[in-house]
C-alpha cells in the first residue's frame, strides 16, 4: 500500500487526479474573493465570512475552517479538517477530510451538501454533474461537495495491487489481492505507544457520517440539502439517522436498504429480467420486429457460453484493435452492467440473436470490450479508491458468511450457501456463476481474506422511522435501475417514515438526476423533481411528477443485419418510388449513424471504426459533428456522409450515400435506377422515440421517400 504515513501518521497522496484542473488568473483572485465574501455575508443558513489573505495566497474562513482556491473554475474553496481516525482511541493520530465550497452565485438561500457513491468515488470526481443537476439553483444555493475519509481530498487510500488488478475482479486470488490491501490498512498507522491502529475498519458509514457532522459544525453550517446517490444514499441514510438536526432535507437517489439488506441482492436478476422486457416493449424497433423474448434469448446464449466461450478481435474505445473472450461471467457483468448502462439494454438482445442465429459474433465482441472498458474500469485515486470500496463494503455490507471467522471457514461457509440455493434462483444462471460477477458490482467473495473486525460495527442503530417526521425526505429511483431496484428504494422509503416520498422514473438506469454522459434528455426528468424539491421541501407531497410521463424510451434493437438481404427496409412514405433493396439501403444509413450516436458517448478519442469497418469521426459538444467514412453496419455495403446531433434538444440531421457492393447479391440498377447509390437525407429526435425517423433521397434517380423507427 502507498498511503505513506508523515511524522503525524497521516497518509499522503500518492497519484494527482485524472481531472483537468484549470488555475485562477490572479489578476481575478481579488475580485472572486471579494464577490464571494459579500455573497457569504448574506447567507441565511450559513455564517458570516470574510477573505483574509497571507502573502500571496487569498483564502476564505468559514466558520473555524481556512479555505483555499480550488484550481477548478468555476471558482470554488477547497479546505481541509483533522479529524480523528479512531474515535474510541483518545491517543488517535488524526486523517484530513476535504471538501469544496462553491458559493451561490446570487444571494445564498442555503446550502446543498452532496456525496458520491462507489463506495470509492471521490465527490470531486462527479463535480461538474452535481453543478448541472443544481442548475438555476446555484443561484441561491452554496454547494458543499464531501469526499468521503479515504478518497478525493480526504487523503485517498490505494493498494497498487489491487488498484491495477488485471484478470476478473472475483475469485479467490482476487480475494486473497483484497486481503493483504486491508492488512496493510492495518499496517499503515501507529499510536503514540508504537502499536498498530487497526484501519481496516475505520472508514466505514458511521465514521464518515461523523466526519461530515463535524466539518459542518467547524463550518457553522447546518440546515442543509443533503443529497447521495447510488452507495452515497446509503451514507446519506446512515447521516440523517444519527444527526437528523443538520438537515432541512434528505435526497436519495438509487438507493438500497441500509436496513434488512438482502446479502445475495436476489432483486437484481429479476429485476433484470422485467426491465430487458420493458425496454424492447417500450421500443418501436424492438417490439416489431422481435419474436422472441429478451430473457430466452439471454438463457440459450448462456448456454452456448456454458460450452464454448466466444474469442475475437474488436476494436477498443481508443481505436485500437484488441483481443476479447465471451464467457458466461461476461454475461453475468453484461446482465449486472445494464442498470446503469443504457448501451446495455440498447444492445444486448440484438447481439444475442445475431450470435444464435447467423453465428454473427461481431456485435458481442464489441459489446463485451465495450462494456468492460467503460463500466469494469475505475478511475485511480484520488478520484476513486478500491482500498475504500472494500474498507466499506467489507465493514457495512452484510455477508454470506461470518466475518469473524478465520478465512477458511468463510469460504467453506460461503460455498456451502452457494450449493444450498435453489436451482433457479438467479436463472438463466446458476448461484455459481452469478456470484462470479465483478466484485465491484457485488463483492460475494470479496470479503473473504479481509481482517475480521475487532468492533461490532451496525450503520444505523435506530429502529424506523429513521427520521423526524419534521424532515422531507425524497427518494428516487430508475424503473431500469436492477443495481438498486426499485422495490429496495420502496423499502427505504416506508423506513425512513410518513415525511418521505418515493418517485419512480420510467426508463432510467441507475441515478436518475445526474447528466447521463452516454444518452441525453432522461435525467432531466430527476433534475426537475429534485430541484422542484430543493425549492420547497414541504412541498414534498405536490410536486410536480409529470415528466414522469414522458422520459424517452431506449431505442433497443431487434438485430444485427448481417447483409444487406437482412435488413429491414424503410416503410414507404407517398411519393416513394425506391424498391425494397434502396429502402432496405435506407435504412442501412440510419442504422450506421443511430450507431455512432451511440457509441460516441462512450469514445476516449475523437475516432472509431464502424461496425464492421470504416472510420468515424466525432466532434463538438454539446452539438455534436460525426463523419463516416466507409461505415460498414452490414458487411455487402458502405455508408459515407455526415450528421449532426443536438445533444441539447435531441434533433438528428445526416445526409449520406449508400453504396452496395457490386457482389452484395441485392438488386442494384433493377432496385435503385441507373445509379446502385442511394443518396438520402434522414432526421429524427433522440428525445422522441416513438416518433419515426423520416427519410428522404434518390435511388438513382428514383425518389425515396420512407419513415423508419428511431435507431
Amino acid at each position: 500500500m502507498t498511503v505513506a504515513a508523515d511524522a503525524t501518521n497521516r497518509p499522503s497522496y500518492q497519484r494527482s487526479t485524472v481531472i483537468r484542473r484549470t488555475p485562477h488568473h490572479r489578476g481575478l483572485f481579488a475580485v472572486a474573493v471579494l464577490a464571494a465574501a459579500l455573497a457569504l455575508l448574506g447567507a441565511m443558513l450559513a455564517p458570516p465570512s470574510h477573505a483574509t489573505t497571507g502573502g500571496t495566497s487569498p483564502g476564505l474562513r468559514l466558520g473555524s475552517l481556512q479555505l483555499t482556491p480550488c484550481e477548478q473554475p468555476p471558482s470554488g474553496w477547497c479546505g481541509t479538517a483533522a479529524l480523528p481516525l479512531d474515535r474510541r482511541a483518545p491517543d488517535s493520530p488524526t486523517i484530513d477530510v476535504g471538501f469544496e465550497w462553491v458559493p451561490a452565485t446570487g444571494r445564498p438561500q442555503g446550502t446543498a451538501v452532496v456525496v458520491d457513491g462507489g463506495p470509492g468515488w471521490a465527490t470531486r470526481h462527479s463535480r461538474s454533474a452535481y453543478l448541472e443537476m443544481l442548475g438555476p439553483l446555484r443561484d441561491s444555493r452554496n454547494l458543499l461537495l464531501f469526499d468521503l475519509r479515504g478518497t478525493g481530498r480526504s487523503q485517498a487510500l490505494t493498494c497498487p495491487d489491487l488498484e491495477h488488478y488485471a484478470d476478473q475482479p472475483s475469485g479467490p486470488d482476487f480475494a486473497r489481492t483484497v486481503g493483504a490491501c486491508g492488512d496493510r490498512l492495518d499496517h499503515t498507522w501507529k499510536r503514540p505507544d508504537g502499536r498498530w491502529i487497526h484501519a481496516s475498519e475505520l472508514f466505514g458509514s458511521a465514521d464518515s457520517a461523523q466526519d461530515l457532522a463535524d466539518v459542518l459544525t467547524r463550518l457553522g453550517v447546518s440546515g442543509v440539502d443533503l443529497y447521495g446517490d447510488s452507495y452515497g444514499s446509503w451514507f446519506a441514510q446512515v447521516f440523517a439517522a444519527r444527526h437528523p438536526s443538520l438537515l432541512r432535507s434528505l435526497t436519495l437517489d438509487a438507493t438500497y436498504e441500509v436496513l434488512g439488506l438482502d446479502p445475495w441482492y436476489t432483486s437484481g436478476v429479476t429485476s433484470a429480467r422485467d426491465a430487458f422486457a420493458a425496454v424492447c416493449r417500450r421500443s418501436p424497433q424492438c417490439a416489431a420486429h422481435t419474436s422472441t423474448d429478451a430473457w430466452t434469448l439471454l438463457s440459450a446464449l448462456a448456454a452456448r457460453l456454458r460450452t464454448a466461450p466466444l474469442t475475437g478481435t474488436t476494436t477498443g474505445l481508443d481505436g485500437e484493435p484488441t483481443a476479447v473472450t465471451v464467457t458466461v461471467t461476461t454475461l453475468v457483468d453484461l446482465v449486472n452492467d445494464a442498470g446503469s448502462d443504457p448501451g446495455i439494454y440498447r444492445s444486448l438482445q440484438a447481439s444475442a440473436h445475431a450470435l444464435l442465429t447467423r453465428g454473427d459474433s461481431v456485435p458481442l465482441l464489441r459489446l463485451a470490450e465495450q462494456t468492460t472498458a467503460h463500466d469494469g474500469t475505475n478511475a485511480p485515486p484520488p478520484d476513486f479508491s478500491s482500498t475504500l470500496y472494500f474498507a466499506v463494503a467489507c465493514t457495512d455490507y452484510p455477508q454470506l458468511f461470518a466475518m469473524t471467522s478465520p478465512s477458511t471457514e468463510r469460504a467453506r461457509q460461503l460455498q456451502n450457501r452457494i450449493a444450498a440455493q435453489p436451482a433457479g434462483t438467479f436463472a438463466p444462471f446458476t448461484a455459481a456463476e452469478w456470484t462470479t460477477v465483478n466484485a465491484y458490482t457485488n463483492a460475494y467473495d470479496g470479503c473473504l481474506n479481509w481482517p475480521a473486525p475487532q468492533r461490532t460495527h451496525t450503520p444505523i442503530t435506530t429502529h424506523p422511522p429513521l427520521v423526524p417526521p419534521t424532515l422531507p425526505a425524497l427518494v428516487l429511483g430508475g424503473d431500469l435501475d436492477s443495481l438498486t431496484p426499485t422495490a429496495g428504494g420502496r423499502r427505504v422509503a416506508a423506513q425512513l417514515g410518513r415525511s418521505a416520498r418515493f418517485i419512480t422514473v420510467p426508463n432510467v438506469t441507475h441515478i436518475t438526476a445526474m447528466p447521463e454522459r452516454t444518452r441525453p434528455g432522461p435525467e432531466a426528468c430527476g433534475q426537475s423533481l429534485y430541484r422542484q424539491f430543493l425549492r420547497n421541501p414541504a412541498d414534498l407531497k405536490h410536486l410536480d411528477v409529470s415528466c414522469t410521463r414522458h422520459t424517452p424510451a431506449i431505442p433497443a434493437l431487434a438485430d444485427y443485419p448481417t447483409r444487406l438481404a437482412d435488413t429491414t427496409p424503410a416503410t414507404p412514405a407517398p411519393g416513394n418510388q425506391a424498391r425494397p433493396g434502396a429502402l432496405r439501403a435506407a435504412s442501412v444509413g440510419a442504422s450506421a449513424v443511430g450507431d455512432s450516436i451511440v457509441r460516441s458517448g462512450y469514445l476516449t478519442h475523437d475516432r472509431d471504426t464502424g461496425l464492421r469497418g470504416g472510420t468515424l469521426t466525432v466532434t463538438g459538444a454539446p452539438q455534436a459533428h460525426f463523419t463516416l467514412t466507409d461505415i460498414r453496419w452490414v458487411t455487402d455495403a458502405t455508408v459515407n456522409g455526415t450528421a449532426t446531433w443536438d445533444r441539447t434538444n435531441g434533433t438528428v440531421t445526416a445526409h449520406l450515400r449508400i453504396t452496395p457492393d457490386s457482389d452484395s447479391g441485392t438488386e442494384t440498377a433493377a432496385t435503385t435506377g441507373s445509379d446502385s447509390d442511394v443518396t438520402l437525407d434522414v432526421t429524427w429526435n433522440t428525445l422522441t422515440p416513438r416518433t419515426p425517423a423520416s427519410v428522404t433521397g434518390t435511388a438513382g434517380d428514383t425518389p425515396l421517400r420512407g419513415t423508419l423507427p428511431p435507431p
